[in-house]
């Protein structure tokens, strides 16, 4: 089952009434437990007729704030594996096809887009759940570089095991900043040996095509060329004509050494956009909720749940 809803607004600091709209209409959903990995949750941002986000600086905090909602609510009804996809601006309407899609009673956005799906629930917003609109991006944005669609060739890279929030932020956020050409470096198989519960770990081909479905989904007018990592650099060590590096807050050194790679080889050096949320600090528990090594981890146990209900013991 997919199931989408449309956020009409969202340029706030408080998402309490994101948590109170997200629990009414998820109420009113049951997702498979046994299979939560195929259903899918959609989070449509729309500004209506607002000037779209300028700074990665402000989506970034957006991402981190609305992944981490919607999560706890999913983690509350035991759903760790359940698909969250943030959209905005750009995405690709044609793959979202929903089984159910919420919006608010008023909401512009289904009334002047041709969106695909079977059902829709309109959810109800109270005085204090809408308050008057208030952009806050704009009061940052003298501060800030206005960095959307900045460059035309950026590069990312990771190991995109069972594609989780935090990887879906650094591959968002990486679009974000991008125009022309996206470059995606994915850890190859032979660097991953000492991986814990290897035997989970999903293979090169199924990980270079989850992401490239993801970007597909979020900014399908991108050029995304998917390559193997085999060293530190990637494929920052060896095409020039890359100008924009995105990393997470945990591997911002291995940035400073790319570039001192790339000074080396009198490459151009890259700017660097830092994900903070990525991976996150242990004390706010965001770790834990992200961790590929959690999802193999969960997938693994629920393997020998399943075999043991399957295959009883017998005295």
């Amino acid at each position: 089952m997919r199931v989408g809803i449309v956020l009409d607004w969202f340029h706030r600091t408080d998402y309490t009434s994101v948590q109170v709209i997200l629990k009414q209409c998820l109420n009113q959903i049951e997702f498979r437990t046994e299979h939560q990995k195929e259903d899918c949750l959609d989070i449509l941002l729309v500004n209506n007729h607002r000037t779209p986000i300028q700074t990665s600086h402000y989506l970034d905090t957006i991402l981190g704030k609305l992944y981490s909602v919607t999560r706890d609510i999913l983690l509350e009804h035991g759903f760790y594996l359940l698909p969250i996809n943030i959209l905005f601006e750009g995405f690709n309407s044609d793959i979202a096809r929903w089984d159910v899609l919420f919006t608010g009673e008023n909401s512009l956005f289904i009334k002047e887009n041709v969106l695909h799906y079977k059902k829709h629930i309109p959810f109800q917003i109270s005085h204090a759940e809408s308050p008057e609109y208030e952009d806050e991006e704009d009061s940052e944005v003298d501060g800030l570089h206005v960095d959307r669609n900045k460059y035309e060739v950026t590069a990312l890279g990771g190991t995109f095991d069972h594609i989780h929030d935090g990887h879906k932020i650094l591959l968002t956020m990486a679009a974000f900043v991008t125009s022309k050409r996206l470059i995606v470096g994915v850890t190859d198989e032979e660097l991953l040996v000492n991986k814990k519960f290897k035997e989970y770990l999903q293979n090169f081909d199924e990980r270079c095509s989850n992401v490239q479905s993801f970007i597909d989904l979020i900014k399908p007018t991108l050029k995304t060329e998917i390559v193997p990592i085999k060293d530190v650099c990637g494929p920052t060590g060896t095409v020039p004509e890359i100008e924009c590096l995105v990393v997470s807050r945990e591997t911002i050194k291995g940035g400073e050494f790319v570039n001192k790679t790339r000074k080396a080889k009198g490459f151009s050096i890259l700017d660097i956009v830092v994900v903070n949320i990525l991976g996150g600090d242990e004390e706010d528990g965001w770790k834990e909720k992200l961790s590929s090594t959690e999802i193999r981890k969960m997938t693994m146990e629920h393997q020998q749940r399943h075999s043991q209900k399957s295959h009883p013991k017998t005295s």
